[in-house]
């Protein structure tokens, strides 16, 4: 299981080492055991190798990796750039123009939109309702016209929300947490319920 941290590895090092990190399976105390694999992510520019650790619960004895919030579950390039690619779709451009944009693949610019689009009815009402959790203000949201927009739309929506709640962060980082980096995931995810 993936438990979605901050950004900072020091600070994630010494909330692991406090005990203060909380297991995604019980919710028991996680203490530090070992590393994940070595990972290499791809980012706006250049890329990045990282090693996320993982942590051991005390209650049920699983393991979790504890992977930043900048990242998305499985994915090789980090969460903004796949955001960037998203939010053009959402605007109208194609998948050629967006590749090109963001300098990847078509091939992989289309599986993040299919990825997205396929679940985008389910990730609307999960974001409306971390949205509507976090901002009593918002009432009607209206419809963008089409599945995917309504999708990236609610991303938007609750990453202000919580933004205005917690402090800033950027969209795709509240968009990883909200999903326990699973935004994209290729099967069942378990997306953490509001508060």
């Amino acid at each position: 299981m993936v438990l979605i941290v901050g950004n900072e590895p020091e600070v994630v090092e010494a909330d692991l080492r406090s005990g203060k990190l909380s297991c995604p399976h019980c919710q028991g105390e996680l203490r530090p055991w070992g590393s994940a694999r070595l990972r290499t992510t791809r980012l706006v520019v250049g890329v990045e190798r990282h090693q996320p650790r993982r942590g051991h619960c005390c209650g049920c004895n699983k393991t979790s990796v504890l992977l930043a919030e900048r990242f998305f579950a499985r994915r090789v390039d980090e969460a903004t750039l796949i955001g960037e690619a998203l939010f053009a779709k959402a605007t109208g451009s194609g998948q050629r123009t967006v590749a090109a944009r963001v300098g990847r693949a078509r091939e992989t610019v289309r599986n993040w939109f299919a990825r997205l689009g396929c679940r985008a009815a389910e990730l609307s009402r999960h974001f409306l309702a971390w949205a509507l959790a976090l901002d009593a203000r918002l009432h009607e949201v209206a419809s963008w016209g089409s599945g995917f927009s309504d999708a990236v739309e609610a991303v938007a929506l609750a990453a202000r929300a919580a933004s205005l709640c917690f402090g800033p962060k950027p969209v795709w980082s509240w968009a990883s947490r909200m999903t326990a980096g699973g935004l994209l995931a290729n099967t069942t995810w378990p997306y953490p319920a509001p508060p």
